[in-house]
């Protein structure tokens, strides 16, 4: 065998978290899901863990782990949001990386990526190498093996950063053909292979300025762009074709490799499917005898480099202008807004570095008061950032510290890493790559450019921000004319939190919500101690006043509040904040708000706030993002209720009369079809939300929608009843034995292709493929029955048995 083939995903979203709050906020363009995070995930990564194949009728035959035959990287961020919030997925993951060690010889398919994805020729040496350990290390944790490759971001590539990949054991890397200049067979001159003419079918060895040397697969450009852009993933069997003709016509038995390199989210993302079409392929290209699948590190194993090569230094995979789209208007650009200008990366890209390069001294003059070197130190870091706990920041202060450090120092020395942290993460390079300063990825940069001032000043007390805003000034937006100035204010201001904002949330979700309080909960990354809490009410009006202590779980800073919050009820609460004062002055605050209250002088009450919080008070607007949104939620729906009970009664008593004028062939008055859809979408609504569901009310509700033409309307049912199917499927895979789940599972699909209702039923279709080929029922009484829903199920969804 000589002929090989490996497929590369490189998988990757840029970290989305609020700074201040560790936790990804409400994105709006992701809608109908929470952020771009969790759209992805269900569309690209989720689905890669687990891609069907079909059989030639387009019946399931197969459920496969694309991640355990294919080559790839995720981003160490975008891993971490995973083991958060949907470890199914990320255990689908490190589950892919340990099936092929059994497949290619012990070398695992995944390979490691530099930490947040920075442009590394345009790092400091310094950061470039905190960039590679933390990228090793994150690695480590998740994979429990060291890394033999990895991947640079943007493929952007500089000697210095090669000499610092070898330093730390890394073996080899993967380049674009248009980043290689000359080549030179053993014993033989250099020849260029400028343009991408370099045959990608074989690694190659560069000698390192400093001695080193270190490995590098340049992958097949005509195919890899073929399946980002030119429809390649629409037949997984074409793909096939197409990757084993990439070979060269070449009788000798030297070995050939045909690997392609892609972002990952070409497979399910960006094109629909297509991490069915990667499955298919793979199966493909692993049952023929004349070729077989590999990954880099099993190819490297028995085909050390012989070739050497050459590169251009500060260039990358996706800027024909080496590294220009990271830091200047080049023309590089996604193709959306053709005659929008890019001027704004140079500007965003001074500013980020007037920070970097303002408060680097300042870490370096301070950090020895309490660190033997803070870059050592920072190196280390990541071993918190994996592990927040009291046990390993202890460790962590034990290893770095110069003397034993108090609580005052301890927060210090923390303020400084996660300083420091930040002043990488405002270098993650997808606020340069897209085409305006007003998009997500540029407003991220600044968000973490702000957590960055908001230490520094605090930690050096030196006044960073105007300056910071003098040069996104020079910032212009395509869309609108603001400025980078503007777009900060109005984007990223009101996102900031301080300990304050954390006891002013606490204080008005307090009063909001029902459930009982404990004496310490938690606010995204903030413990919340209450030291004392008093509630009131008076009808519907309700006031709290209280003492609380914030505690940052990041840095440990603390800071102990008093609150006073009215709700006057719906959206009315005026709440108000200060730093504890003592005593006396919380105590008199609660006695008179107590007697102002409690004798329903409540113009009194709003008085005395105003003064005890010096005209400082707020409201439902200072909430955070997404409890704000939870809140208003609540207060619309309970408005509408009563709005919804006057639509069912005008539909009630004029359903006659409508089925009179559409006899007739007359016009259905517009009032009276709306009062129709809006009783008719409320009633389907709350049968999917009831348990146990009417499927014979859901279809008789759907039957009156279709007499007045309404689904056509109802752009949102197809996305609720979805949610409902994948929550009836994840129901019976917690019991495969459970008939009634089974049952109502036949008629919610059987329901949703009567309707035409075109959702994703890739997740019911899984769990029952799963239950076909590997459970039975544990009791023999209901074998009969399960095997009939069963094979109910097996039709409904084209699984094919056996």
């Amino acid at each position: 065998m000589n002929r090989y083939i490996t497929i590369h995903g490189h998988f990757y979203q840029p970290p989305r978290e609020n700074p201040w709050l560790d936790s990804v906020e409400r994105e709006e363009s992701a809608k109908p899901y929470h952020d771009w995070n969790q759209r992805i995930t269900e569309e690209c990564y989720a689905p890669n863990g687990h891609a069907r194949i079909l059989d030639e009728d387009g019946r399931l035959r197969a459920v496969v782990n694309n991640y355990s035959r294919m080559s790839f990287n995720f981003g160490p961020t975008l891993l971490a949001w995973l083991e958060r919030h949907q470890p199914a997925t990320y255990h689908a993951i490190l589950d892919g990386d340990r099936m092929s060690q059994e497949r290619f010889s012990g070398h695992g398919s995944a390979i490691a990526q530099i930490y947040n994805h920075i442009i590394m020729p345009l790092a400091s040496t310094r950061d470039k190498e905190t960039e590679i350990i933390w990228g090793i290390k994150d690695f480590v944790h998740r994979f429990h093996r060291y890394p033999e490759g990895m991947w640079l971001a943007e493929t952007a590539v500089d000697y210095e950063t090669l000499e610092l990949l070898s330093k730390h054991g890394i073996r080899f890397t993967i380049l674009s053909p248009d980043q290689a200049w000359r080549v030179k067979e053993p014993n033989g001159q250099w020849v260029s292979v400028e343009g991408g003419t370099i045959d990608t079918t074989q690694p190659y060895r560069i000698d390192l300025p400093n001695g080193q040397t270190i490995s590098v697969f340049f992958y097949h450009a005509a195919l890899s762009r073929a399946v980002a852009f030119e429809g390649l993933l629409n037949d997984g069997r074409y793909f096939a074709e197409r990757l084993i003709a990439g070979f060269k016509p070449d009788s000798s038995s030297s070995n050939q490799l045909v690997h392609i390199a892609t972002d990952g989210e070409s497979y399910g993302h960006h094109h629909r499917f297509g991490e069915m079409a990667l499955a298919y392929a793979l199966d493909v290209i692993d049952h023929r005898t004349d070729v077989r699948l590999t990954n880099y590190g099993e190819y490297l194993s028995f085909n050390v480099p012989t070739r050497k090569v050459e590169i251009f230094e500060n260039t990358s995979w996706s800027c024909a202008h080496g590294i220009e789209r990271w830091r200047s208007d080049c023309g590089c650009q996604t193709g959306l807004h053709p005659t929008w200008n890019q001027k704004w990366r140079t500007p965003l890209r001074q500013a980020v570095d007037y920070i970097r390069d303002t408060v680097t001294p300042l870490i370096e003059a301070l950090a020895p008061r309490w660190l033997k070197d803070p870059w050592i130190a920072r190196n280390d870091y990541i071993e918190v950032i994996l592990h927040r706990h009291h046990d390993t920041i202890k460790q962590f202060l034990v290893n770095h510290q110069i003397h034993a450090l108090d609580l005052e120092d301890t927060i210090h020395v923390l303020q400084l890493m996660e300083l420091s942290r930040h002043l990488l993460l405002m270098y993650t390079s997808c606020g340069w790559f897209f085409d305006d300063i007003g998009g997500l990825e540029a407003i991220q940069v600044m968000k973490y450019a702000a957590r960055a001032i908001q230490l520094a000043e605090r930690l050096f007390d030196v006044p960073m921000e105007s300056s910071f805003l003098r040069l996104l000034e020079q910032a212009r937006s395509n869309q609108d004319s603001q400025d980078g100035r503007q777009i900060f204010v109005t984007a990223v201001k009101d996102r900031m939190v301080n300990l304050s904002r954390v006891a002013l949330h606490y204080s008005m979700m307090h009063i909001l919500t029902q459930a009982e309080r404990e004496k310490t909960s938690s606010i995204y990354c903030y413990d919340v101690h209450v030291e004392d809490d008093a509630l009131w009410r008076s009808g519907t009006v309700k006031m709290a006043v209280g003492q609380v202590q914030i505690v940052s779980q990041i840095t440990l800073d603390r800071a102990t509040f008093n609150y006073g919050v009215l709700h006057l009820g719906d959206h009315n609460v005026i709440a108000g904040v200060r730093g504890y004062r003592g005593p006396e002055l919380y105590q008199n605050m609660r006695q008179q708000l107590a007697q102002a209250f409690q004798a329903a002088e409540f113009p009194e009450v709003i008085r005395l706030l105003d003064q005890f919080f010096q005209g400082q008070t707020n409201s439902l607007r200072h909430l955070f993002r997404d409890e704000q949104e939870r809140v208003m939620d609540q207060l619309v729906e309970n408005a509408l209720q009563e709005a919804l009970t006057y639509n069912r009664h005008i539909y009630e008593h004029s359903a006659s009369l409508m089925r009179f004028l559409k006899d007739m062939g007359q016009p259905i008055p517009p009032i009276l079809r709306d009062a129709a859809g809006i009783s008719i979408r409320e009633q389907v609504h709350q049968q999917l939300i009831t348990d146990p569901v009417d499927f014979a009310e859901i279809r008789r509700l759907l039957s009156e929608a279709r007499e007045w033409d309404l689904l056509r309307d109802w752009s949102d049912l197809p996305y609720e009843y979805e949610l409902f199917i994948k929550k009836l499927s994840r129901e019976l895979a917690q019991d495969p034995t459970d008939l009634v789940r089974l049952q109502f599972l036949i008629e919610a699909v059987q329901i949703a292709k009567q309707e035409s209702l075109h959702i994703n039923l890739e997740e019911a279709q899984l769990v029952v493929f799963r239950l076909t080929v590997q459970w039975s029922p544990e009791h023999r009484g209901t074998q009969r029955q399960w095997e009939q829903y069963i094979n109910q199920l097996d039709e409904l969804l084209a699984i094919r048995r056996g």
